[in-house]
């Protein structure tokens, strides 16, 4: 009786770091994607929102050349997204339980492929939010853009995700499987609120607007929304989240470094 041929262990491994995160990081996304209650609720509620806002600001005028509608817009497709990439590191959380984590630490996959693998399924889980969101604002919400605006406002909500992505991961190491949940939907509706994704920041009272603007959710905004009224990229914006990607960048390692020791 013939057996299948067997790859070479030397094929299996001579792809490289870069080729197996890859990998690893299209079978998790195809995972994410399957999970059909996961994205209906970080579509959901961004949608539903948007389009009860649309609905009674529809004609008002935000200043500096923005509708109060594509102000929204970009909020709620920034509420969405946060939700989205945070409430990732549920599944790192369900993943360490179930000795997935300690198998895959016995792999060729190293360490750092691993956090980056799963820090990209973060950002590929948000589209769905951030596209259905724009695309009400194009449609029902009557917003008109050029499309190099669209993809330029687009593509600035989206890489400003990136520390989002990195949080979520080290929920997912720091809690349980009992407490991950909680732990991340109190810290995005918290950021959302501080950063004036519900409410605009000036109407806080002045030390909660001084906590805004520490807040990696204020700056996601402020980066769309300067964009999309054309006065191009805002450099404190792009150093702040760069800073906060670094700081939960390196605690992040921490945590996935602690999680196996616990393994």
């Amino acid at each position: 009786m013939s057996t299948p041929p067997s790859t070479p262990m030397s094929a299996r491994t001579s792809s490289g770091p870069v080729a197996m995160t890859g990998r690893y990081a299209l079978t998790s996304t195809r995972m994410a994607y399957r999970n059909v209650r996961f994205l209906i609720l970080t579509v959901a509620l961004p949608l539903l929102l948007f389009l009860l806002y649309a609905n009674v600001y529809q004609g008002q005028d935000a200043g500096d050349g923005l509708s109060v509608v594509a102000y929204l817009m970009v909020s709620m497709a920034s509420f969405g997204c946060i939700g989205a990439a945070i409430n990732t590191g549920a599944r790192v959380a369900i993943e360490r339980q179930v000795g997935w984590n300690r198998q895959l630490r016995l792999t060729a996959l190293p360490g750092p492929s691993y956090l980056v693998a799963k820090a990209i399924v973060s950002m590929l889980v948000t589209l769905p939010a951030l596209v259905l969101v724009f695309l009400a604002g194009a449609t029902i919400g009557g917003v008109q853009l050029s499309a190099a605006q669209w993809v330029g406002t687009g593509l600035a909500v989206w890489l400003g995700l990136i520390p989002f992505a990195v949080l979520g991961l080290v929920i997912g190491f720091a809690g349980t499987v009992d407490s991950v949940q909680p732990i991340s939907t109190i810290t995005y509706l918290g950021l959302s609120v501080l950063g004036g994704l519900w409410f605009p920041v000036e109407a806080f009272p002045a030390f909660l607007q001084d906590v805004a603007t520490v807040t990696p959710s204020y700056w996601l905004a402020d980066l769309g929304r300067s964009v999309l009224a054309g006065q191009g990229v805002p450099l404190d914006a792009v150093l702040i989240l760069a800073a906060w990607t670094l700081g939960l960048g390196a605690i992040g390692v921490w945590s996935y470094r602690r999680s196996g020791r616990r393994v």
